[in-house]
């Protein structure tokens, strides 16, 4: 399947008629569609639901209203009286071995005696009366509405499927609607009440009357039952809806500077510290500067100044030198002499130790400049090769501190000046405190709807285990009645049957499904050894995963944006395991997740989720670089752009006005 084209007339907050062109690009499976919070995009992605569905679609605000409720609530407040309101989907697949175009278009209006609403299905271009007829029976065989939700999805969903308490429940419904196991449940059921009506006819009249008993109190507990499950849903709506608006609230909060507003005492703790941190390291460097510091301005002269210094100790010793020699030679002469020696060689061993005294003294002539010791050649020496330099060392590391701790004050104050007085965010503070409040208050309704609707079931197991059980003696006691006991125990023994192949069925299914739903979990973790392997039991329906074999992985160990990639494989394993080409349809895909783990969903879901992929996002999701990741594989982009003069949304090509300028 190819979706072409959704046209909206008159719906929700679209005012007049407005399409957009969903047909991919060859390579580009994206179309991306931006839009603020309140702009359009849930409702956009309802109005694929109500084309192809109607009532019997998952529309994220009918909660509990009925389905005409629902159509004339949706009809845009700037319509006037008895105008359409219209959507259209306009979609390609395979009919009877050749491409057919679909168009759906339904319609409705509200006139005095209420709704009407008209349903039309065309077929490349003309109207197919027997396709409208029983479109609601046609469109199961493409696409059951019982497992659309694994093709068109939103945040909040994500979120339930996340969850562990919800996520068996939610994944059973899901495998039994595409094993088509949910035909299995309705001929129990069947089979169930016509047993209840034969034993019922084998009884004497007490047991009959016990019987009849039993079974009124059975109807109205499983009306109780169905009631709660609905009450349930209505609650799990409401909740959902309160924490979107909790979400758009908290998002207003961030972009008012909500969270330098929250961190504030933090930010000035911080501030001091960095501050209390730049005043020690200016002392420190005040005391340098107090000591040998100021002498690196002279750091050449100094070392000039240290070999000077050595050179006129070495003159000094070699004039020391020079005396003790000339005296020592004056003194060997003279021996010489008196020894009465030839003159020749008194000449010559004179004239060696004159050649002698001078090759030793000649150091000895050097300007005496600083009239230098020993002392201060060593001291000038020590100045200019260790003192000098540890100075310096010190010196640039105590700079390089101060300049990285003037930058994080740079920082910090930056952020202070943004926060907002507490004025400027008053009401969203106070939004936000009454929806954490009913979200409090709802959860706890509906944690005590649970626990009745538990004991709702629970009861029924208890009267259905004594009919049963009553039963059971009515048919001991009336043997004779060998035919509707015949009948009765084929019943049992098909219903058994039918119990033991939908156990098969799922195990035989249920290891492509585990191995889908890993795969895909995989591809989308960071982690890539977190996880070895993965198991969904076959009769709860619950999801356990392995660290290793005989080690499970409690969920509670995930992160909670593991979790949330968690339940993403699980949708797209299941979408997978379905084997239809259906479009993938996701509105506010990375509302829920931090950075790291939007990264995976970028770089290894959305492009691969399905051969058509609609992104309905807001300026704080798909953006940046997130953006410029997909754009690879962008097909077609649209801009919600609400109007609240007029008080309606467009449709229009491009993105958020930021981007469009990179596109």
């Amino acid at each position: 399947m190819i979706l072409n084209e959704i046209m909206v007339r008159n719906y929700g907050v679209y005012h007049g008629t407005h399409r957009a062109d969903l047909t991919p690009i060859d390579g580009k499976p994206i179309i991306l569609f931006g839009g603020l919070n309140g702009g359009g995009k849930t409702t956009l992605l309802d109005a694929f639901q109500l084309a192809l569905y109607g009532a019997k679609g998952r529309l994220s605000n009918r909660g509990r209203l009925g389905y005409r409720d629902y159509l004339k609530q949706c009809i845009n407040r700037n319509a006037r009286q008895g105008d359409w309101a219209e959507v259209q989907l306009t979609f390609t697949k395979v009919l009877n071995g050749k491409l057919t175009q679909f168009m759906v278009t339904r319609a409705w209006r509200e006139m005095q005696k209420g709704v009407t609403e008209e349903l039309s299905v065309s077929l490349n271009g003309t109207t197919d009366p027997v396709f409208t007829e029983h479109w609601d029976e046609i469109v199961d065989t493409y696409l059951p509405s019982s497992i659309s939700h694994l093709f068109f999805f939103d945040g909040e969903q994500i979120a339930a499927l996340a969850e562990q308490s919800s996520a068996a429940s939610i994944l059973g419904t899901a495998v039994n609607s595409l094993l088509g196991l949910d035909l299995v449940d309705r001929l129990q059921a069947d089979l169930k009440v016509f047993e209840r009506r034969k034993q019922a006819t084998t009884l004497d009249a007490t047991a009959a009357i016990q019987l009849k008993a039993l079974n009124d109190e059975r109807e109205a507990n499983d009306r109780l039952e169905d009631a709660l499950v609905t009450q349930r849903g209505e609650l799990e709506n409401e909740l959902g809806r309160l924490r979107k608006s909790l979400a758009d609230r908290e998002a207003d909060f961030r972009s008012r500077g909500g969270l330098a507003f929250e961190n504030q005492q933090e930010l000035k703790a911080q501030l001091n510290t960095l501050s209390t941190e730049k005043q020690v390291y200016e002392e420190q460097l005040r005391q340098l500067a107090a000591g040998s510091l100021p002498v690196a301005l002279v750091a050449n002269e100094i070392e000039r100044a240290a070999f000077q210094a050595k050179q006129e100790v070495k003159a000094h010793q070699a004039l020391v030198m020079a005396n003790v020699l000339e005296e020592r030679d004056a003194d060997l002469l003279e021996t010489m002499k008196l020894r009465s020696l030839p003159a020749s060689s008194v000449d010559e061993v004179a004239g060696i130790l004159a050649t002698d005294r001078a090759t030793r003294t000649e150091h000895a002539h050097c300007e005496m400049i600083l009239e230098a010791d020993d002392d201060v050649a060593a001291c000038l020496k020590t100045l200019a090769d260790v003192t000098l330099p540890e100075a310096l060392r010190q010196t640039g590391a105590l700079l390089a501190r101060m300049a990285a701790t003037e930058e994080r004050l740079a920082r910090i104050e930056a952020d202070l000046a943004r926060v907002p007085e507490l004025d400027a965010v008053a009401d969203v503070v106070a939004a936000i405190r009454t929806y954490k409040a009913q979200i409090e208050s709802k959860t706890t309704e509906l944690d005590s709807l649970i626990v009745r609707l538990e004991a709702a079931h629970r009861r029924s197991l208890e009267l259905e285990e004594a009919i049963q059980r009553l039963a059971d003696e009515g048919l001991e006691a009336q043997q004779a009645e060998d035919s509707r006991l015949r009948i009765l125990k084929h019943s049992k023994k098909v219903r058994s049957t039918l119990d033991a192949f939908r156990i098969s069925v799922v195990k035989r299914h249920i290891a492509t499904i585990e191995s889908l739903v890993l795969e895909s979990f995989r591809s989308l973790l960071r982690k890539k050894h977190l996880i070895h392997s993965l198991t969904i039991d076959p009769v709860s329906f619950e999801v356990v995963l392995w660290q290793q074999p005989g080690t499970a992985l409690p969920f509670d160990r995930l992160s909670a944006g593991e979790r949330q990639l968690l339940a993403t494989a699980l949708l797209w394993g299941l979408a997978r395991a379905a084997g239809r080409p259906i479009p993938t349809i996701i509105d506010t895909p990375l509302g829920r997740l931090d950075s790291s783990h939007r990264e995976r969903l970028v770089e290894s879901y959305f492009p691969n989720a399905s051969h058509q992929v609609i992104l309905l996002s807001t300026d704080e999701e798909i953006a940046g670089g997130y953006h410029a990741a997909l754009r690879p594989y962008i097909g077609r982009e649209y801009a919600l752009t609400h109007d609240d003069l007029i008080g309606s949304t467009s449709i229009t090509p491009g993105y958020f006005e930021s981007y469009e300028t990179t596109l």
